[in-house]
């Protein structure tokens, strides 16, 4: 399939702040065959306005209440009729003007369900770090400790869905779950293009992380993988965000920083 459609779908709730540089990021793409989804979960902010300024360039887009992330992003996989589908939050954005396009012969050649880019992590402090790991190299940590394939970064064939859709039961572990259930037995392509901006977010982002971790569990148990005892990667990963959860709530998100300076390894 040589230039296969491409769905890229956003859900949003209260997303102002960014979101028109997620739409723009995307209907500016140089690649023509796709189809952009906005699903909105009824926001009281301005977040319909920006969407009806560009609605005469969306595949579909609707504001209603929702059961979720995962519900919402469901009703988007169903609106979609793509080849691929891509998921780009309402806070984060395509890296460059080409990112699809440069995708497109990956994509189309790869025997894969499953293919995914790098993704560029933006800290709040405004300094980027790039992520990308060959599957060969990331497929035993993706499936015995988390989820370490950035969505935004991740192209899912449209046969997936045939057989599933996200468990709406997940707060923040959906993702894994659905990937999980067919990584488990097979592989994914990696390539390297840089797909996305992923905006990270302090605290929230490094303390959502030990929740996180807890529902990997869930996900590893549902799908029939290390049900009694978790492997011994997951063990040391859980233990590690628990000292960092500690850190933080003890001494704030500079926490760090904190521990350094008392133990006289930082000047203040």
């Amino acid at each position: 399939m040589q230039s296969p459609k491409i769905t890229i779908i956003t859900v949003v709730r209260n997303g102002e702040q960014y979101l028109e540089t997620t739409i723009t990021s995307i209907l500016e793409q140089t690649y023509s065959n796709i189809e952009y989804i906005i699903i909105d979960g009824n926001s009281t902010d301005g977040t319909v306005d920006i969407i009806r300024r560009y609605s005469d360039k969306l595949h579909y887009w609707i504001s209603e209440k929702d059961k979720g992330i995962y519900d919402a992003m469901n009703k988007g996989v169903r609106a979609s009729t793509g080849d691929w589908l891509l998921f780009i939050n309402a806070d984060d954005f395509l890296a460059d003007k080409n990112s699809i396009a440069d995708s497109i012969p990956y994509l189309s050649t790869t025997p894969h369900k499953i293919a995914y880019g790098d993704i560029i992590y933006r800290y709040p402090d405004g300094t980027d770090k790039q992520y990308g790991v060959a599957w060969p190299d990331l497929k035993k940590r993706f499936r015995d400790v988390a989820m370490y394939l950035a969505h935004q970064a991740t192209f899912h064939a449209r046969s997936l869905f045939q057989e599933r859709l996200f468990d709406t039961s997940y707060k923040i572990a959906g993702d894994y779950d659905f990937l999980l259930s067919h990584l488990k037995d097979h592989d994914a392509t990696y390539f390297p293009v840089t797909v996305a901006v992923m905006r990270t977010g302090g605290l929230s982002f490094a303390v959502s992380k030990i929740e996180l971790l807890a529902d990997t569990r869930r996900v590893q148990i549902s799908n029939g993988m290390y049900k009694y005892i978790p492997p011994f990667s997951w063990i040391v990963s859980a233990s590690k965000l628990l000292v960092i959860d500690l850190i933080i709530r003890s001494f704030g998100v500079n926490g760090k920083d904190t521990i350094k300076k008392l133990l006289g390894l930082k000047k203040s």
